[in-house]
């Protein structure tokens, strides 16, 4: 029996990275697994490969900054299951780097539009659902960035501190009501959001800043949040967790 036993888990932005790596490690505990995201060939793809090693997993379509798309895809999620137990609001973008004052209004809009307030749409429409139910589990995905400034990343950066605060206000909002809410926030991990990195930065990183001298993987992210969201971290809520190989330290 895996940790998350017949447990209904959706995982936002699920089409490729830490999303697609959290779907899978949820899925090998017993959960089944509603695989979202806006890139549909990609998010079956990861569907397939669920299916493959024996899990359960469903392909939605969505757009977490449409508002009407959220309510709709989590509704229909708890409708049809009977259940939304667990939740990963992952779904992002990086962005172009850029010093704050040659950040185009558009892109700033953009970078909310997913990152914060496509994260906000998400809780709302969860903790609806999981009220109904008694309660459930929530990851919210931040970053490094949300605890730190990011030169050329001021947009992103506070997206990511937005997250973190959001997930402690939930978490104290609604742990009496059993549920319970945490983020993770990792450093410089091997998925397409480093590709709008300058790869000056990333050498940077891992041979200054990081201790561990390389590269955080998908999985190591995924198997934190598959922690934060079963019964060994029971009383962990409203707690933003570092991912980063020694960054901070």
């Amino acid at each position: 029996m895996g940790k998350l036993e017949n447990k209904v888990a959706l995982v936002t932005g699920a089409a490729t990275g830490i999303g697609r790596a959290t779907a899978i490690a949820l899925a090998k505990e017993g959960a089944k697994v509603m695989v979202t995201d806006i890139n549909e060939k990609e998010g079956l793809e990861t569907v397939n490969r669920i299916e493959k090693d024996g899990g359960k997993a469903k392909f939605l379509h969505l757009d977490v900054s449409k508002k009407e798309q959220v309510d709709a895809v989590v509704m229909e999620i708890f409708t049809t299951e009977g259940s939304l137990d667990l939740a990963v609001n992952n779904a992002g973008i990086g962005g172009v780097p850029n010093a704050l004052h040659e950040v185009k209004f558009e892109n700033w809009e953009k970078m909310m539009n997913i990152n914060l307030t496509g994260v906000f749409l998400c809780l709302q429409a969860e903790i609806k659902c999981m009220l109904q139910k008694g309660g459930g589990r929530i990851v919210n995905v931040a970053s490094l960035a949300g605890l730190n400034g990011m030169p050329g990343g001021s947009s992103y950066s506070a997206a990511k501190h937005g997250v973190i605060g959001l997930t402690k206000s939930v978490a104290v909002e609604y742990g009496k009501l059993n549920i319970r809410t945490n983020a993770v926030c990792p450093g410089f991990i091997q998925t397409p959001i480093l590709d709008g990195v300058p790869q000056s930065m990333l050498d940077n990183s891992t041979n200054t800043r990081v201790p561990m001298k390389r590269i955080g993987q998908p999985e190591e992210v995924a198997k934190a949040i598959v922690w934060l969201l079963s019964e060994d971290s029971t009383y962990v809520n409203g707690h933003p967790l570092l991912i980063d190989g020694g960054f901070m330290a």
